[in-house]
């Protein structure tokens, strides 16, 4: 019962957070470049004719995910979450091992474990391998077509799915080379990190401890995960892509780790955007022909992400092994 409680604190909080970022950064821009916030929302409406916003609505994306997420998610560990006091008999859902669950469990699960550094590199060749398996799943779905008695709810879902697409190819149709890197720090390092520290940080442990299961967390996180982007024509490769990241925070037990990969997603697909494909950011789509070749690369590079996945775990047993083996000689 308490982590129910827990859950819908943290909803709420974050709910909050959202709201008043939103209206304290609208307020801050319409200072800074002297728009008057209706005037700033009503344009947002057509931004297309807009250009000049573009700049802003990045500012203001970077405040929201900097005061929303990451902001609800640091006070709500610092101020509600109870840690479970563990002993190395009971185990723990926090970690790989239960014989470190005491070492951990006295420090907030936020803090890092040290992970060996080849690990990061492991999981740059992770997020390229992946890539095959987001552009199928994500065309795959993208071709889902609704019976005539949920032709309503497609058109609706068809309605949010263009919006989110024309409000992300503004903000990255870049006029300059700063607006540039604006535009890879919200996007690729601020998103990264932000939603990475919410939802793997704190969402899943939370699960993992109502549900006793850490697979049903993972895939439980992954969904809500997907669902809150509201783009619901790439439903299937985000939710795909939030159980890989929550398999790497679990494996490793570093929040760095899923962090890196989300950074290193977010980041891969924005350059081949700017500089190989200017569809890339669109709901990748599929010609019947295609199928014989795309599905069977789809399902090669599942099963290699899954190949590294194991390859990651088994090293990391390896170096709490080590560490437990250490702790018992002294």
């Amino acid at each position: 019962m308490k982590y129910i409680f827990s859950l819908l604190l943290l909803l709420v909080i974050t709910v909050l957070a959202l709201f008043a970022s939103q209206l304290i950064g609208m307020f801050l821009i319409a200072i800074v470049y002297d728009i008057p916030i209706i005037e700033f929302t009503n344009q947002m409406q057509n931004m297309s004719a807009h250009p000049e916003l573009r700049t802003p609505i990045l500012i203001l994306q970077g405040f929201t995910q900097i005061f929303s997420f990451l902001g609800a998610a640091l006070f709500f560990t610092k101020y509600v979450y109870k840690f479970n006091q563990a002993n190395p008999n009971n185990g723990t859902v926090h970690v790989i091992n239960p014989d470190l669950a005491q070492q951990f469990l006295e420090e907030p699960f936020l803090r890092r474990y040290k992970t060996p550094a080849f690990i990061f590199l492991v999981v740059v060749v992770l997020a390229i391998v992946a890539f095959p398996a987001v552009w199928v799943t994500g065309a795959l779905n993208g071709a889902v077509e609704f019976p005539e008695a949920l032709k309503g709810l497609e058109t609706w879902m068809r309605e949010k799915e263009d919006a989110a697409q024309t409000l992300t190819l503004f903000m990255t149709d870049f006029a300059s080379p700063m607006q540039a890197i604006l535009g890879f720090i919200v996007v690729a390092i601020l998103a990264g990190l932000t939603e990475e520290v919410f939802f793997r940080g704190v969402v899943q442990p939370l699960f993992q401890n109502l549900t006793k299961n850490k697979h049903a967390a993972i895939w439980i996180t992954a969904i809500i995960f997907s669902a809150i982007h509201f783009q619901f024509y790439g439903f299937i490769p985000r939710m795909l892509l939030g159980a890989l990241f929550g398999y790497l925070y679990i494996y490793t037990n570093n929040i760095t780790v899923p962090i890196w990969a989300h950074i290193l997603n977010n980041g891969l697909t924005l350059i081949l955007f700017l500089f190989v494909d200017k569809e890339m950011l669109n709901a990748p789509a599929m010609e019947t022909n295609d199928f014989a070749t795309m599905i069977p690369l789809g399902i090669l590079s599942i099963l290699l992400c899954v190949g590294i996945l194991k390859f990651i775990q088994k090293q990391m047993n390896k170096k709490v092994e080590e560490v437990v083996e250490g702790k018992k000689s002294w």
